[in-house]
């Protein structure tokens, strides 16, 4: 009667040793199944959002194409034309002026139509690299009131052309918000190398925002959305250290395919330790 007992309890014992082992496993193999879906599933979302800002950058292509070649061309023979016209015109103060502010008009609306294109397609990135196009940036938005300013070393090397593209919208963006919402009048945009990553801030004097109120306005928080969009297909960060009545201080991060080279480290190195002191 005990041996049966005993054997009765020893293939129980084993029967509930099967039966752990068997959830144990069935639960790692769960695990690992769920682990593989959320890594495609996050693939997936990086070559969504990777093909829709192609396809944004591509049709920014396109409208800068048709406004130089369509409208750009139209415009300036319409001014060809209004020259002819004026030739043509009985030489009276009231004509002539009329045609000086058609020409004003007209020269103005070029001017516009050049900078559109310009701002759609960044063709100083393209030849000249992301220092030049970043300095050509903050010389635009300078103005009376506002001053942008750039520190950086003397050269940027082995930056994908995605990743300059991208540092390139980013500070378009915060350029922007901080001079039209912030009320900024002085913003400075720095690039300083950390080992194998490059890091961009930017920094105003501004009237600050909350970062959570921003992102739940669908208007207001579609810009700060979409920096952190254009950095997840580059496996990238942001900070942002923002208050309300204050200035703001954004930094965007990414990592470098390779490491950059000593004299850039060096040269990086003052830009680092002032980017310490700003903090």
């Amino acid at each position: 009667m005990k041996l049966y007992i005993a054997v009765g309890s020893a293939m129980l014992l084993m029967m509930t040793m099967f039966i752990i082992l068997f959830v144990a496993f069935y639960q790692n193999r769960q695990v690992r199944h769920q682990l593989a879906l959320n890594e495609l599933r996050e693939a997936y979302r990086k070559e969504l959002m990777e093909a829709t800002f192609n396809g944004q950058e591509v049709e920014r292509r396109r409208l800068a194409r048709d406004l130089h070649d369509e409208i750009g061309t139209m415009l300036s023979v319409t001014k060809l034309s209004l020259n002819q016209l004026e030739r043509k015109l009985s030489d009276t103060a009231e004509n002539s002026l009329q045609v000086q502010k058609t020409r004003s008009l007209l020269d103005e609306t070029m001017s516009n139509v050049r900078r559109i294109s310009r701002n759609l397609v960044p063709t100083t990135l393209e030849r000249f690299g992301l220092l030049a196009a970043i300095e050509e940036l903050t010389e635009k938005a300078t103005g009376p009131d506002v001053s942008v300013l750039l520190e950086s070393p003397n050269t940027l090397e082995r930056i994908a052309p995605a990743q300059e593209l991208m540092f390139y919208r980013i500070a378009q963006e915060l350029i922007n918000n901080a001079i039209k919402h912030a009320g900024a009048t002085q913003v400075e945009v720095q690039f300083v190398y950390l080992d194998d990553s490059v890091r961009m801030s930017v920094l105003d004097n501004g009237r600050g925002f909350d970062y959570d109120e921003a992102v739940k306005d669908r208007r207001s928080g579609l810009g700060l959305r979409n920096i952190e969009s254009r950095l997840s297909v580059v496996d990238g960060h942001v900070t942002f250290d923002v208050a309300p009545g204050r200035g703001s201080r954004i930094h965007v991060q990414t990592r470098l395919h390779t490491a950059p080279s000593e004299e850039i480290v060096s040269s990086s190195g003052n830009g680092e330790r002032q980017w310490q002191r700003l903090n």
